[in-house]
């Protein structure tokens, strides 16, 4: 597999390790800084909605793993298609609506408080925490907006290539296997699921949806015969 690895996959990848080791093990204050607040709490800056990108739990390594290795299995044949400087416009643009949903999903919540009545004491508590709850929002990180992106392009692209997944003994289309995962997504990001999993659905939803809508109209304009390379 990594041996197939294009490069601005690979770039990305070495990116967001660094980001990891950086945020995490040598300079954890930055680790708030590089994260994603909301804009209107106080420790939003307006670099974040990029930098969050890279940026991954810092209580585990299981979600910079997860992001990293869904990369790897599908951006290298999205890359090759549509050639790097468009793939990376992709990622980063799937990202971008990412957050462009939640945030506009956390507005919605936001003005639903403010229309409430709360004093400003109480819904800064609410919104953005206290000294013992100082993530009550939470914050956004990782790669997941742009990692959806990358498969629910590689799924209309390939939509009947066979994934195998781990415990499951038989293989599935990628049109019905990211399809139904999108599905789930939606779901949850509505919060119809009952689960409070502390995962942003919502970016989910958003980065598959610019990276389906990106590749479908560059297929659809014969993206193959005018590349940028």
């Amino acid at each position: 597999m990594f041996n197939n690895m294009t490069p601005v996959v690979k770039g990305i990848i070495i990116l967001n390790v660094v980001f990891y080791i950086g945020t995490v093990f040598l300079a954890p204050s930055l680790y708030d800084t590089f994260a994603l607040h909301f804009f209107e709490d106080s420790r939003f800056h307006f670099w974040q909605p990029l930098t969050h990108m890279f940026m991954h739990d810092n209580a585990g390594f299981l979600h910079i793993l997860m992001n990293m290795y869904v990369l790897a299995i599908f951006g290298p044949p999205l890359e090759r298609w549509m050639g790097d400087k468009k793939f990376l416009f992709l990622y980063l643009s799937s990202g971008i609506g990412a957050y462009l949903l939640t945030t506009g999903i956390d507005y919605f919540d936001y003005m639903s408080y403010l229309e409430s009545g709360f004093s400003q004491e109480v819904l800064n508590q609410r919104l953005f925490g206290t000294a013992n709850n100082p993530n009550f929002w939470g914050v956004m990180v990782g790669a997941s907006g742009c990692t959806f992106g990358v498969t629910a392009g590689f799924a209309y692209l390939y939509p009947n290539v066979k994934l195998q997944i781990l415990f499951i003994p038989f293989s599935i289309a990628a049109k019905w296997l990211i399809g139904a995962y999108f599905l789930y997504e939606t779901i949850a990001a509505f919060g119809l699921t009952g689960v409070n999993d502390n995962i942003g659905h919502a970016a989910h939803v958003g980065g598959a949806i610019v990276g389906f809508i990106m590749t479908w109209y560059w297929k659809r304009n014969s993206m193959d015969k005018y590349r940028w390379d």
